[in-house]
């Protein structure tokens, strides 16, 4: 892998990321004061726009097209199913460094079809100051909510001369829906830098920053939708010229519920062109709470072959729940597609390329 970072220093510009920064902790420390949970991948690498909305065209092509699908809780009843789709490209415009995006999600739970959609488009903004390459991003979009009231029953509809519930009886709910929409905002912001043959990159983001409503009843006031942290960063350490490793970590947090994801990524290159594949991949991490145990094993492996990039891990539960579960837990596949190097139109925007 070789990195390449062109850069004008400018104190002026440094001091107005010192205050981006400034302003996304800010936001961070108004969290704790909120309630929730977001869907989540294993594979959150290869959900980048999901991630953090700073990640927009951020993958060193001209563009980057990037699917994953989660089958959770197959084993326990109906089964968890989350999918996501994601487009980015990177613009140089007025000789300045920009993304543009979207991403689109379906998320189904529970035996009731319990269903999210959401659509966001994705904006960044770029900049080398001193070494530091300093992104910030900001993602508006449409929520669609909505669930199945077949099989669902209610406290009126228990029958006392049978002393079970019948559905056939009326439910005595008032201004109960089955949809609800909403508009959502998340903002991010990323930073990375090379340190002699080191890479790491850190990038926080917060998601719901308008706080939406959500309520399934026309008689309730709903209740607002609190915001979500995220935190991701990793280190590309290179081994020899051949096997580059990626410690790389996730931490989640609304308050009553928070996630923890930590391991490495072992990247091999092949270095072969009578073969179309050009890396593997190996993946271990650990997914705990860190406040209660350690929830899942995640083992998993890939291939980089052509243009694209294809990811396969499997999480193994491994806490007090896997009695009822047998280890089993989820099972994700993702598939990401990088094309054409973008062409460098001036000095002060970095290069990456890797090979």
């Amino acid at each position: 892998m070789l990195s390449c970072f062109i850069y004008n220093s400018n104190r002026s510009e440094l001091r107005y990321c010192h205050l981006l920064f400034l302003t996304v902790i800010l936001m961070i420390f108004h969290v704790v004061n909120l309630h929730a949970q977001d869907i989540h991948f294993s594979q959150f690498y290869a959900a980048p726009l999901l991630t953090n909305p700073a990640n927009t065209g951020m993958s060193g092509e001209n563009f980057r097209i990037a699917t994953i699908y989660r089958n959770q809780w197959a084993t326990v009843g109906a089964p968890f199913e989350t999918i996501s789709t994601s487009i980015d490209k990177k613009l140089i415009i007025s000789n300045q460094s920009f993304g543009i995006g979207a991403f689109v999600f379906h998320d189904r739970s529970s035996s009731f079809n319990l269903s999210a959609n959401e659509f966001m488009l994705s904006f960044s903004y770029s900049k080398i100051i001193n070494n530091q390459q300093i992104t910030i991003g900001f993602q508006p979009g449409y929520v669609s909510r909505s669930f199945n009231l077949n099989g669902l029953t209610f406290d009126s509809q228990f029958d006392l001369s049978t002393l079970i519930f019948n559905a056939s009886l009326p439910s005595l709910e008032s201004g109960l829906g089955q949809e609800l929409h909403y508009f959502d905002l998340n903002v991010g912001i990323f930073w990375r830098t090379l340190i002699n043959q080191l890479m790491p990159s850190a990038g926080i983001s917060v998601s719901h920053v308008n706080m939406p409503v959500e309520k399934f009843s026309t008689s309730s006031s709903g209740i607002r939708l609190p915001m979500k942290l995220n935190f991701a960063g990793n280190v590309i350490v290179p081994v020899n010229n051949r096997l580059d490793l990626i410690p790389s970590l996730l931490y989640s947090y609304t308050p009553g519920a928070q996630e923890f994801l930590l391991g490495s990524i072992g990247e091999y290159s092949i270095n072969n062109f009578t073969v179309p594949v050009k890396k593997l991949y190996a993946v271990t991490m650990f997914r705990l709470n860190p406040l209660r145990d350690i929830d899942a094993l995640i083992l998993g492996c890939g291939a980089e072959f052509m243009k694209f990039n294809m990811g396969i891990t499997y999480d193994f539960n491994i806490s007090p729940l896997s009695t009822i579960t047998n280890c089993a837990g989820a099972f994700e596949i993702s598939l990401v597609y990088t094309g054409g190097k973008h062409s460098q139109k001036n000095a002060n925007q970095p290069c990456y390329i890797i090979n």
